[in-house]
C-alpha cells in the first residue's frame, strides 16, 4: 500500500465507519421491523402464547402494495415522466434531445417496471428506497463458428482483428491443399468467436441494508438528490469480475471472502431461503463510496469515488479512486418525508400502532369464536367414558350409564361481533393515514346500493390528495435527480454514450458533450387528484371545446386553437386511458413536412384556352418562318444583282483598258465583291 493510499484511508475510515455503524443500528432496526410486519411475522412475545391465536394483520402488506401499485400507475402511464427545460431559445434543441435520450434509456434500455417497483416498494416499506446508476462497457462473445477454407493469406488479417479485440481465434486447423483458378493454395478451417462491445447504463435497486449514508443526510433543495458528506453502498462481486475491470491483482487476491449478513433486515429477507443469500466461494465484499477529499498535493477538496474491499474494521484495502462530478449516483424515494431529514416514514411506521391493535382485537375475536364453537365440556366421570370424549370427531359414540350422557356444555356468549365495527373503523382510518385502501382504490358491489356515483367520486378524489402529495414529492426529488444522474454519466462518457444511443431515432442530433445536467427538470404529468374516469371526461370536454373553436369562422383565424393543441389533448387522453405509445393512434403535427402552397382554382375552360394558345403560337411561328425565308431570298437576289453589276462594270473597264490603254485593277474589283455585307446587302 502506498503512502497516498494510507493517507486516504486515514482521512476516510473514521467517517465511513461511523456512517456504516449508524446505518446498521437505528435505521436497520426500523427497516427490520417494517419487513417483519410486511411478511406477517409474529409479534414480540408471541413465543410465550400457548393455546391462543397468533394471527397477524395483513394491513402493512396491503397498504404497501396498494401504495406501490398506485404510484406505479402514475409514473408508468405517461410516455415521458419528466422533461428538461431550456434556459434560452438556443438551448431548446439540446433540452429536447436530452429528454428523448433519457426517456429512451430509462424506459427502453432498462426495464422501467422492474426497478421502479423495487424502488417504490422499498420506500413504501421502510421509508427510504434508493436506486443507483452504473455506466459500464463490457464485451460479449458470440457462440463459436467455423470458417471453412480460409486461405493462409488471410491469417494476418484475422490475427490483427484478434489483437484489436474484435474476434477470438479458438482453433486453427491443419493446412489443406486447394486447387483454384490462380493455382494451388493452402487453406485452413478456423474456429472463432466474434466480440461485441456493449455499453450499458443500468438503473439498479440498492438494498436498504447495503446503503451507507452519513448522519447529516438531507434532500438537496436544488437538485432533488441527497446531500451528505458520505454516500455509498455495499456490493458483492467476484474476484474474476474485479480483475476484468482492471483492478490490481495483488490487492484483489489479498481480499477475504464475503460472508452472509446475519442481522437486521437482511436476515428477515433471507429466512425463506434458510438464511442463505447466494454468496459463492469467489465472492468478496466491496464498498463504493462517494465523498469530497483532498488527495496528494491538491489544495482543494474534490469529489471522488473510492472503492474499498474487505472488512472496514480490519485492514480494508483501497482498490481504486477516481475523480467524479458533483452528481453522486444515488436517487432516493421517501413517501412520507420528515422536514430537514433524509429518512422519512414508511407505511409500517404510520400504521404500526393500529396494525398491532387490529391484530390483537382480531385475535380476541378468533379466540372467542373458538370458545363459542368448541365450548368447555363438563363431564361426570362416574357415568361417562372419558376416553370416548378424547376423540371429538363428528358422529363419535360416547359410552355412558346415564341416559343424559353425563355431559353438559359451558358455552360463553360470542362477543366478537361487537368488536367487528371497531376493527372496520380502525381499518378505514388507515386509508386516510396512507392514502390507499379498498374504499379508496375501488368500490365493491354493495357500494352501488348504498353510495351514489357522485359520493363515490368525491371520496375517491379526497383520497387521491395524499397520493398526489407523495407523487409530486417523488417526481421533484428522486425521479428528477435520477434523470440528472443519467445525463451526467452520458456527459462523462461521451464516446460510450454515443454508442449507447446510436439506434435512437430522432430529428436533429445534438452532440452529447453539449448536454447539461444542470438544466431545470419539470414533471410532464400533472399528478392531479382526479380519478382516471374524471380525467378522461375532462379531457374529452376540452377536446370538444377545441373543435368548436376551430369550427367557428369568427374564432378559427384568431389562433386560439391549432392542430398541435388538439394533438396534445388526444395524446393525453390516450395516456390517461393507459396506452403508453400514443404514436400508434395519433401523429404529432410537428413531425409532418410543411404542406404544399395552395393551388389556384381550376377553370373549366382551361383546356380549350390552352389549345387556342398553342394554335396561336404555332401560327405565329409559321408566319415568322415565312417572313424570315422571304427576307433571306430578297437579300440573296439583291446580292446576286449587285455582283452582276460589278462584273459588268469590270468587263467594261477591261474593254476600256484594251481600247484606250487604261490601267484597271481587277484584284480590287474581286476584293470588293468579297467584302462582307449587312442583311440589306450594304458593305460593312
Amino acid at each position: 500500500m502506498t503512502n497516498e493510499d494510507e493517507q486516504i484511508l486515514k482521512d476516510l475510515l473514521p467517517q465511513l465507519r461511523s456512517a456504516v455503524t449508524w446505518s446498521n443500528s437505528n435505521i436497520a432496526n426500523k427497516q427490520e421491523m417494517a419487513l417483519k410486519r410486511y411478511k406477517r411475522e409474529e409479534l414480540p412475545g408471541d413465543d410465550k402464547i400457548k393455546g391462543k391465536s397468533k394471527w397477524v394483520s395483513p394491513k402493512v402488506m396491503q397498504h404497501v402494495d396498494w401504495l406501490t401499485g398506485q404510484l406505479l400507475r402514475i409514473f408508468e402511464t405517461p410516455e415521458t415522466v419528466v422533461e428538461f427545460c431550456p434556459v434560452g431559445a438556443e438551448d431548446e434543441a439540446i433540452a429536447k434531445q436530452q429528454t428523448e435520450v433519457v426517456n429512451f434509456i430509462l424506459k427502453s434500455k432498462n426495464s422501467h417496471e422492474t426497478y421502479l417497483t423495487q424502488w417504490l416498494q422499498n420506500g413504501a416499506l421502510t421509508g427510504l428506497g434508493v436506486v443507483t446508476v452504473e455506466f459500464e462497457v463490457y464485451e460479449e462473445e458470440s457462440l463459436p463458428r467455423l470458417l471453412k477454407g480460409v486461405p493462409d493469406t488471410m491469417l494476418p488479417e484475422l490475427s490483427a482483428q484478434e489483437d484489436a479485440g474484435k474476434i477470438v481465434i479458438e482453433e486453427v486447423g491443419k493446412p489443406q491443399k486447394q486447387i483454384t483458378e490462380v493455382g494451388i493454395i493452402e487453406t485452413r478451417d478456423i474456429k472463432i468467436r466474434t466480440v461485441k462491445r456493449v455499453p450499458c447504463l443500468s438503473v439498479l435497486s440498492v438494498k436498504p441494508e447495503d446503503f451507507v449514508i452519513s448522519k447529516d443526510a438531507v434532500f438537496d433543495t436544488r437538485t432533488g438528490g441527497i446531500s451528505a458528506k458520505i454516500q455509498g453502498h455495499r456490493k458483492i462481486v467476484t474476484k474474476s469480475d474485479l480483475l476484468e475491470m482492471g483492478y490490481d491483482r495483488d490487492k484483489v487476491e489479498a481480499l477475504p471472502n464475503a460472508n452472509d449478513k446475519l442481522d437486521g433486515i437482511a436476515l428477515v429477507r433471507s429466512r425463506d431461503t434458510d438464511s442463505e443469500q447466494g454468496i459463492g466461494p469467489d465472492d468478496i465484499e466491496i464498498y463504493q463510496v462517494y465523498t469530497k477529499l483532498k488527495i496528494g498535493r491538491d489544495k482543494k477538496h474534490r469529489h471522488y469515488r473510492l472503492t474499498l474491499g474487505g472488512s472496514l474494521e480490519n485492514n480494508p484495502v483501497l482498490l481504486d479512486y477516481i475523480e467524479v462530478s458533483k452528481f453522486y449516483p444515488y436517487a432516493a424515494f421517501v413517501p412520507f418525508p420528515l422536514p430537514d431529514y433524509l429518512f422519512g416514514l414508511g407505511v409500517a411506521d404510520r400504521v404500526e400502532d393500529d396494525h398491532t391493535l387490529i391484530t390483537k382485537m382480531y385475535r380476541a375475536v378468533i379466540d372467542d369464536l373458538h370458545m363459542h364453537v368448541n365450548p368447555i365440556k363438563v363431564v361426570n366421570p362416574d357415568v361417562t367414558n372419558i376416553e370416548d370424549l378424547l376423540n371429538p370427531h363428528a358422529g363419535a359414540i360416547v359410552r355412558s350409564q346415564d341416559p343424559a350422557g353425563g355431559i353438559s356444555f359451558q358455552t360463553p356468549p360470542f362477543a366478537g361481533a361487537d368488536a367487528l365495527p371497531v376493527i372496520e373503523q380502525l381499518a378505514q382510518s388507515l386509508e386516510y393515514t396512507t392514502g390507499v385502501g379498498p374504499t379508496m382504490s375501488g368500490i365493491n358491489a354493495e357500494d352501488f346500493q348504498r353510495t351514489s356515483a357522485t359520493a363515490a367520486n368525491l371520496r375517491s378524489n379526497a383520497s387521491q390528495l395524499l397520493i398526489e402529495v407523495v407523487a409530486r414529492w417523488f417526481a421533484g426529488t428522486g425521479y428528477k435527480y435520477l434523470v440528472k444522474i443519467v445525463v451526467d454519466l452520458l456527459v462523462s462518457h461521451p464516446e460510450e454514450a454515443q454508442e449507447l444511443v446510436a439506434k435512437l431515432k430522432n430529428g436533429e442530433v445534438v452532440p452529447l458533450d453539449m448536454f447539461d445536467p444542470d438544466f431545470d427538470v419539470k414533471a410532464s404529468d400533472s399528478f392531479g387528484g382526479m380519478s382516471r374516469d374524471q380525467s378522461t371526461a375532462n379531457l374529452s370536454n376540452m377536446l370538444n371545446y377545441q373543435l368548436q373553436v376551430m369550427g367557428n369562422p369568427a374564432l378559427a383565424g384568431a389562433g386560439i386553437v391549432n392542430p398541435q393543441n388538439v394533438y396534445s389533448t388526444l395524446a393525453k387522453l390516450a395516456e390517461t386511458s393507459g396506452y403508453k405509445n400514443t404514436a400508434r393512434f395519433f401523429t404529432d403535427p410537428s413531425t409532418l413536412p410543411p404542406p404544399p402552397p395552395p393551388q389556384p382554382p381550376v377553370d373549366p375552360n382551361a383546356g380549350i384556352i390552352e389549345v387556342e394558345k398553342i394554335k396561336a403560337q404555332l401560327r405565329a411561328e409559321s408566319e415568322a418562318a415565312k417572313r424570315a425565308f422571304e427576307t433571306e431570298k430578297f437579300v440573296a437576289d439583291l446580292d446576286r444583282k449587285r455582283d452582276e453589276m460589278i462584273q459588268d462594270f469590270a468587263l467594261k473597264l477591261a474593254e476600256l483598258e484594251a481600247r484606250y490603254g487604261a490601267n484597271v485593277n481587277t484584284q480590287q474589283v474581286h476584293a470588293e465583291q468579297n467584302m462582307p455585307r449587312d442583311s440589306m446587302g450594304n458593305f460593312q
